[in-house]
């Protein structure tokens, strides 16, 4: 049982002795060390995607610089979080009660909210997409990037709404309870975290289980000759799915299992395994920039400031070429009108 006091200024902490106080305060170091990293690693891929069209034509660069706004709002938390309890220590007010309500509207929490989850659900996003790819690839070739649009801003519309759902029940509780420092949970009514930690689970296990099916899938595909059909798109499709597969793997290793241990395995001290799962996030700059030069090209244009980047699209049935085919169309039926 924490013990209390009222403090001069009316309010109540609780008292924490200095050992306590140093350990948060290396975890809240090593948070904002995380969540910077985190940051630096995945917003430069979003904006590299929003500034050249050349990348944002190509479906599957929308649907990964999603996920890599994901990962990089999650950082942000980190980051925002890390600065905000530090001072808190420093100052001396980590540990005044605060109400639920309070907490939930703490920037980290809000910016936790909706980017754990969001991350959650752009991996699982990304393995029906693969499905997709390898079960009707030539349906999948013509498919434009308004339906990567729509796979992304799906993931955020729903996100969105849960997140309002999580603002809306915490306002009920309005009596302080919870240190300043405030952990995600002190902002949620105890439901919706039970909900928001399963969710995260669900989506992350789902999108690794998921990818079974897929390799599965590109293999019979790859077997029965679909390759010929255009060796380009074909060899592109492979690429893709084998790089975003190394990339489930990453998840597997640095989500799934910090997961089960938090879950199963009660040590005192769980704060390594929280820390694991922001490795995921970390590795992402490196596996796409080994793995596809287009976008180790658009990163290099976006840090040097270069106004286009030489990528010539491989793989997506672009919206110029329905444009095309519409324009011809019409000048065929002028034609025979006249």
């Amino acid at each position: 049982m924490v013990q209390l006091r009222n403090r001069t200024d009316g309010q109540v902490e609780q008292v924490q002795p200095q050992a306590v106080i140093d350990a948060y305060m290396r975890n809240f170091i090593i948070y904002g060390i995380e969540g910077l990293l985190m940051t630096l690693t995945n917003f430069p891929i979003v904006l590299s995607v929003l500034r050249f069209k050349s990348l944002r034509e190509q479906k599957e660069f929308i649907i990964v610089a999603g996920l890599a706004f994901a990962d990089g709002f999650n950082g942000f938390a980190f980051l925002v979080a890390s600065i905000g309890r530090i001072n808190q220590l420093i100052n001396g007010d980590a540990f005044v009660l605060k109400s639920r309500w309070h907490c939930g509207t703490t920037v980290w929490n809000i910016s936790w909210t909706m980017a754990n989850n969001l991350a959650g659900l752009m991996l699982l996003v990304i393995s029906v997409d693969r499905l997709l790819a390898v079960s009707l690839p030539i349906r999948y070739f013509k498919f434009t990037k308004r339906y990567a649009m729509l796979m992304v801003g799906g993931a955020f519309l729903y996100i969105g709404i849960l997140s309002s759902l999580s603002f809306v029940l915490s306002y009920q509780y309005q009596v302080p309870e919870f240190p300043a420092y405030c952990l995600v949970g002190m902002g949620m009514n105890n439901g919706f975290y039970e909900y928001f930690v399963m969710f995260h689970l669900v989506t992350s296990f789902g999108s690794v289980i998921l990818y079974a099916p897929v390799l599965l899938m590109l293999r019979k595909t790859m077997r029965n000759g679909m390759a010929a059909t255009d060796a380009n798109k074909m060899a592109r499709l492979v690429k893709v799915t084998t790089t975003l597969g190394i990339h489930t793997f990453f998840t597997f290793l640095f989500n799934m299992i910090p997961d089960l241990l938090i879950l199963y395995w009660k040590v005192s001290d769980q704060t390594p395994f929280y820390m694991m799962l922001n490795l995921n996030a970390m590795v992402n700059i490196f596996i796409y920039t080994l793995r596809f030069k287009e976008l180790r090209k658009g990163l290099k244009a976006f840090f040097t400031c270069q106004e286009k980047v030489g990528v010539t699209p491989v793989f997506t049935y672009t919206n110029s070429v329905q444009q095309s085919q519409r324009k011809h169309t019409r000048s065929i039926l002028i034609s025979n009108n006249k």
